[in-house]
């Protein structure tokens, strides 16, 4: 069995900051599968019944690998070393990245922050990005459609997040950014030490950074640059 899968779907291999994701991927040894989407078809349905039939799909097209990573394309960047991406993945959950936006119903943020009081200041679901078992994703899927709030027209992210709102045990975010950092309104927790990402509320050491669509990135490239300096 091959220990790790980074899956990224793209309409280009030039598009945002996909190449330099490749290279930093390839640099640390990461093997990458691209899943090319048409541009002609337009964006990808971001339903939720939409998108558990496809990474259903995913999971057990690359069942041979112990351990995959799910990501958007051109807005995601690496740092760090195949082995901790591999040490952080856990094996009997799904593990979806968090932030600190609650995208798209803003009307769910109190009660994911007061349900969870410990979490914080990323207390909410990203759908861009998520890391599993071959196994544990495919059961996942299968769990969110059977919970009982469950309708597929649902953006995938609203969904997620209604899962989180409602207690449900099997929603597991990366609160605590060991694994993924969302840019959105992040920086004040995000620092870099010797060109590797740092929270630094968590002292946790995130290996991809998501910048969430059009997130800036000017600021975490500079800090970067000076941890380098």
């Amino acid at each position: 069995m091959t220990d790790l899968l980074v899956i990224s779907a793209a309409t280009s291999d030039s598009g945002g900051t996909f190449p330099q994701y490749r290279e930093q991927l390839a640099a640390a040894g990461v093997p990458l599968h691209v899943e090319h989407l048409d541009p002609a078809l337009g964006p990808p349905d971001a339903t939720i019944g939409a998108t558990l039939p496809h990474i259903r799909r995913l999971a057990d097209q690359f069942s041979s690998y112990s351990r995959l990573v799910m990501t958007d394309a051109f807005d995601v960047s690496f740092f760090g070393t195949k082995e901790d991406v591999i040490a952080k993945i856990p094996t009997d959950r799904v593990l979806w990245a968090a932030e600190k936006n609650c995208f798209t119903d803003p009307h769910m943020a109190t009660p994911i922050a007061a349900r969870y009081p410990e979490r914080g200041p990323h207390f909410y679901a990203n759908g861009g990005v998520l890391a599993g078992t071959p196994q544990m994703i495919y059961e996942w899927t299968e769990r969110v459609e059977r919970h009982h709030l469950y309708a597929p027209f649902f953006i995938n992210q609203t969904f997620l997040n209604i899962l989180l709102a409602d207690g449900a045990e099997f929603m597991q975010v990366d609160w605590q950014t060991s694994l993924f950092f969302c840019l959105y309104s992040g920086y004040p927790e995000l620092e870099f030490e010797r060109g590797f990402p740092v929270n630094v509320t968590w002292r946790t050491h995130p290996n991809f950074i998501h910048a969430s669509g059009a997130w800036p990135t000017a600021e975490m490239w500079e800090k970067h640059r000076r941890s380098l300096a």
